[in-house]
């Protein structure tokens, strides 16, 4: 046996030191694994995130209370950087930079105000709880309250956040030793570190997937296209839930997918599956534009979805969707002619049926041209409204919960918030994010179920910032044009699926469309005239638009935003 350990030492180029076996080189001096290998963290994490394209930057984390744990694995020796940043750059924002030196991990809280090495905190609320170096790399856990009443700190809440990041070959001896990382070693990626859908979810073996793409497409070279497919979902022999969706995006093509969105569609048949056709143009047929009940939402930036265990959409049964409209939106500003794509949506169904069935619901601005956001305006305010008029025809008795959501506008959308009001009490909103990412749209997990009840209404309100555009922005599918809109996704399923609404502005016209011309040759520099259209979209009369209990019967009425009787106040910071 002796001699049997001694020749496999020999062979696999290991060491045999009192009664072990040992490997001659140390972990610190082993070549790093190949930047493909995920790395596996040292403890179970619900999220996860790789922030380089290069897989050389791994994020995990998880939230307790009022607490986040988190941990890199980064491909280096040298030391790590990692910060909360409001605007995506190295400064000003709040980091956090680590090391593992001789075996010894060092984390620092810092700051950072200019371009040169960050300032250390003189309060350390960033703590270390271990950091070695394996064959990935360095491996920094470290934990902080979400809000540390430290000014120099970020606070964490449902916002989108940047997370900015850096690494270096190198251990410094201090912070203030540290080399600059360089350009090739740095990046920001937007996040939502308390409402990301968790990744440490097992999916049942039994499952069966389906791809709806659009295949082969050709890419026509405009600036926007939205380009719809009629899907059949396979037979199934008994009802199936999809409990989970992912992109399924060509990789060479990532950067022209904007958005992809399936809808169920009642009155299409056989003959229309495969059918490919431009989503919105004129003269598409009207069963098709009856597609409308909401059951993906992805956009850039999103990952895949999870439903809650209790949760899945309905697919197998007789009054099941059995076709499907998947349409996807191409961004291609630079009017490239040769893009053929296939990308699309793979939803995953299981047969273990979960307690409630899922559906979807558009609540905000009708996309409309009507919907008018004047230039030079930093902070310009667009609402959209759904009457309690609708939700007591639109919901059942029993009512619904929201379990998620996605909030959508394009690329002047600065902030969204969707709020919810009953009885004329304003409650806390479902979602507000004051700093919305166009490049980084994904669902976000209500952390508690919102109860909805038949009157209630919610009000959509989305920030745009046109201060570099000299020309009025119009409401429309383009990526140039605008929307504001929540998707939400709730259950049990009924059939309301959709309610918006667009300021008429009565005040100047009967018709909005000659109101919009009129607007158009206003002076847009004046403040004057900027605080008098805001006064003015605040106070117009809205046009609505909503269905149920009849999916493909429309309701259309007029009213006005109600201003809540109570309205809601933010909680004060618990800071001493």
């Amino acid at each position: 046996m002796y001699l049997l350990t001694i020749f496999l030492t020999f062979l696999l180029g290991l060491h045999y030191s009192n009664g072990r076996i040992v490997d001659p080189i140390h972990p610190t001096q082993r070549p790093l694994v190949p930047s493909h290998t995920k790395p596996t963290p040292t403890a179970a994490f619900q999220h996860e995130f790789q922030l380089d394209s290069d897989g050389n930057f791994w994020l995990f984390w998880n939230v307790s209370g009022t607490n986040i744990t988190f941990e890199t694995h980064v491909r280096t020796r040298g030391y790590v950087g990692f910060g909360l940043s409001s605007n995506g750059k190295m400064f000003p924002s709040d980091v956090v930079v680590g090391w593992v030196k001789d075996g010894t991990a060092v984390l620092k809280d810092c700051h950072t105000t200019g371009h040169f090495t960050p300032e250390v905190d003189t309060s350390q609320d960033w703590h270390l709880i271990s950091g070695f170096e394996n064959d990935f790399g360095t491996v920094l856990t470290f934990s902080r309250k979400l809000d540390t009443c430290d000014d120099n700190d970020t606070i964490i809440t449902d916002d989108t956040v940047k997370a900015i990041y850096s690494y270096h070959p190198d251990d410094p001896d201090s912070v203030q030793g540290m080399q600059w990382h360089g350009v090739k070693r740095r990046g920001a990626q937007s996040l939502m570190f308390l409402s990301s859908t968790k990744s440490d979810v097992s999916i049942p073996a039994n499952n069966i997937h389906i791809d709806l793409v659009s295949p082969n497409f050709a890419v026509p070279s405009v600036d926007t296209r939205y380009q719809c497919t009629i899907h059949k979902i396979p037979t199934l022999t008994k009802k199936h839930h999809m409990i989970r969706y992912e992109p399924v995006i060509q990789r060479d093509n990532i950067d022209y997918v904007h958005h992809a969105v399936i809808t169920t569609c009642p009155e299409v048949t056989e003959a229309d599956v495969g059918t490919s056709f431009e989503c919105y143009s004129r003269g598409t047929p009207r069963r098709f534009q009856t597609c409308s009940e909401v059951v993906v939402a992805w956009a850039v930036g999103g990952v895949a979805f999870n439903m809650p265990e209790h949760v899945g959409f309905a697919f197998g049964e007789a009054d099941s969707p059995k076709y499907l409209r998947l349409e996807m939106h191409y961004n291609n500003p630079t009017m490239k002619s040769d893009i053929v794509d296939s990308s699309g949506i793979r939803l995953i169904l299981t047969p273990d049926t979960r307690q409630f069935d899922a559906a979807g619901m558009s609540v905000g601005v009708n996309v409309d041209p009507t919907h008018f956001i004047p230039p030079y305006q930093k902070a310009f305010l667009s609402t959209g409204y759904c009457s309690p008029e609708c939700t007591e025809k639109g919901l059942p008795e029993t009512g619904i919960k929201i379990f998620g959501l996605l909030q959508h506008a394009h690329l002047l959308g600065a902030g969204i918030k969707t709020r919810h009001i009953r009885n004329g009490t304003e409650l806390s909103p479902i979602a507000e994010d004051d700093h919305y990412d166009f490049n980084y749209q994904d669902i976000r997990v209500l952390k508690e179920e919102r109860e909805v009840k038949r009157g209630d209404s919610f009000i959509v309100e989305c920030t745009y910032d046109s201060s570099r555009r000299n020309k009025p922005t119009i409401g429309g599918l383009s990526t140039q044009e605008e929307m504001c809109v929540s998707f939400l996704y709730y259950y049990p399923r009924t059939t309301m699926s959709l309610c918006l609404g667009l300021p008429v502005y009565d005040q100047i016209s009967k018709d909005p469309s000659k109101a919009v011309e009129q607007f158009k040759g206003w002076n847009w520099r004046d403040n004057n005239v900027q605080h008098m259209f805001q006064d003015l979209v605040n106070n117009s009369t809205y046009r609505i638009i909503c269905n149920g209990p009849e999916r493909l019967k429309i309701h259309r009425h007029f009213s006005v935003v109600p201003k809540p009787d109570v309205p809601f106040q933010k909680p004060q910071r618990q800071c001493s």
